[in-house]
């Protein structure tokens, strides 16, 4: 599974909307400008956001978005199935689909696996996590290690 520019530029959006949990509802404009995302991009996916409950709008002067629960409450894999539906990392794993090899598959079983991990970190990850990383991210308290690939593109 690649993660696409629309779950990147969604999380980056109630990221910001996170940074600022507890403070007046932020509008897209500020958002495109603070994360880099396009306006017109960015407004279909916070309208996703929005019919997923994890963001509310503010109508009128001074309105905006603004998450519609804690950032510790919301994780990542929220937001990615909010915008992309259910995290399969592979097509076979994918629910609406039918695997027409599963039970003679030498890798089913590792995919499944593979796949479990990675929802469960998701899962597991909040957008609480996210700021707090984001703000430690130049010290050397980062639990996440930088690590230089060879002769591979960035």
């Amino acid at each position: 599974m690649k993660i696409t520019r629309k779950s990147d530029y969604g999380l980056r959006a109630v990221c910001e909307l996170a940074i600022r949990y507890g403070q007046p509802p932020v509008s897209i404009t500020e958002i495109a400008i603070s994360q880099s995302i396009p306006d017109p991009f960015l407004e279909k996916i916070m309208q996703e956001l929005k019919s997923s409950g994890l963001i509310s709008a503010t109508h009128g002067r001074g309105g905006g978005y603004s998450l519609s629960h804690d950032p510790g409450a919301i994780s990542v894999k929220n937001v990615i199935e909010a915008l992309e539906g259910p995290v399969a990392l592979v097509h076979c794993l994918d629910p609406s689909l039918q695997c027409m090899i599963e039970d003679g598959c030498p890798t089913s079983n590792f995919w499944s696996l593979i796949n479990d991990r990675f929802v469960q970190a998701l899962g597991e990850t909040t957008l609480a996590d996210l700021v707090k990383l984001s703000s430690t991210s130049k010290s050397s308290s980062s639990p996440f290690k930088i690590v230089e690939r060879s002769g591979l593109p960035r």
